[in-house]
């Protein structure tokens, strides 16, 4: 089965346990449908992650499962910087500290070999 499909049904197996998870928590949360939220809700439903995911099994299956998943680890530190570039964060002190360690990590399974 391809990967779009499995996410797919896997969608839809968890729609059960998440319908019954917001019904819980709607009369706990002040929610205001307006046009723009519904809008917005439905973009990161359809392109943010279905979409997500269809590149990421297709991207996957095009350069094997262990380069992805070596390409995966670099998500901490490509978080760390774009949050610095961006959105003008002030990381903690440990925090570049950590992020050399995971490159680190990275450099060392790029020349590890099977």
């Amino acid at each position: 089965m391809p990967g779009w499909q499995v996410i797919a049904w896997g969608v839809v197996a968890a729609l059960p346990v998440s319908a019954l998870v917001t019904a819980f928590a709607l009369p706990t949360e002040p929610v205001h449908l307006t046009d723009q939220a519904v809008l917005g809700m439905a973009y990161i439903a359809a392109v943010s992650q279905f979409g997500g995911f269809v590149m990421w099994y297709r991207g996957t299956a095009a350069i094997g499962v262990p380069r992805a998943s070596r390409i995966q680890l670099a998500q901490p530190l490509l978080t760390l910087v774009w949050s610095v570039l961006l959105m003008g964060e002030e990381p903690s002190p440990p925090a570049p500290v950590a992020a050399l360690i995971v490159l680190g990590c990275i450099a060392a399974t790029q020349r590890a070999r099977s």
